[in-house]
Formats: C-alpha cells, structure tokens, sequence
C-alpha cells in the first residue's frame, strides 16, 4: 500500500483536544496520525553559543522538511531582529 504524507500543525484546544481539518481527505477514510510534541525543555538545549550535539542535529535533520524550514525561517527572524537592532543603536 503506498502511503502519503501530509504535513500540519496544530495547538492543543480547550479539553486536551486536537482538530484537523484536511479537504484532501474524505470522510470515513482511515488515517494514521502521529503527534511530534517539541521538547519545552531548555536542558536539553546547549548553552547560548554553545555548537548542538551531533544528536541534536541528528534529531533536526529527520524532522519533515516543512518543520526545518519553519525553524530556520524562525531562527533568521531572530538573527535580523538581533542585527537589525545592533545596526540602529551602534550609530
């Protein structure tokens, strides 16, 4: 059987509950759906300007190609905040 892969994401609603909403599935289709929960925990984060472990880049590489681009696209959010910030009070 040859499998598909659509990619979402969600918050947790009152109740503990999840909604997906997808038009590209029909209704009484069985699916299969798995939860990754990203880690709140900061021990499992290096210290500032410390490099990630070969595990954690590991573990950032076998994410869904969607979710990579999302953190990236976070991450340089930052770094242009940062600079961008640097740039106007360093004059």
């Amino acid at each position: 059987m040859k499998k598909s892969t659509l990619y979402s994401t969600a918050k947790v609603l009152p109740g503990n509950k999840i909604e997906i909403e997808t038009p590209s599935l029909s209704v009484g289709q069985t699916v299969e759906v798995v939860i990754l929960v990203q880690e709140s925990d900061r021990t499992s984060l290096p210290a500032e300007g410390q490099p990630l472990s070969l595990e954690q880049r590991l573990a950032f590489l076998k994410l869904p190609l969607d979710e990579r681009r999302r953190i990236l696209e976070k991450q340089a959010e930052t770094m242009i905040e940062h600079y961008g910030n640097y740039k106007s009070t360093s004059r």
